[in-house]
């Protein structure tokens, strides 16, 4: 399943998420999940670069270890 990188509005609220390709259409409202409490957000914009789902996995597994933990460095 291909997925979009896509704006979101809702009110004065704006962020970015990755959706499904059949709701990313400028003007569709959308659920958003987790962060959503459930409101709907408005796609504002579509980005050109659609992945496979399978790749937007690895690339967030990639991305958070590649980071450190907080944790982990507190002192």
């Amino acid at each position: 399943m291909r997925v979009y990188q896509c704006r979101f509005r809702r009110g004065a609220e704006r962020t970015v998420a990755w959706i499904e390709a059949r709701g990313a259409k400028v003007g569709t409202w959308v659920h958003l999940e987790p962060q959503d409490d459930g409101g709907l957000w408005e796609v504002e914009a579509v980005f050109d670069a659609p992945l496979e789902d399978r790749a937007l996995k690895d690339m967030q597994r990639l991305n958070r270890n590649s980071l450190s933990s907080l944790m982990k460095n507190t002192v």
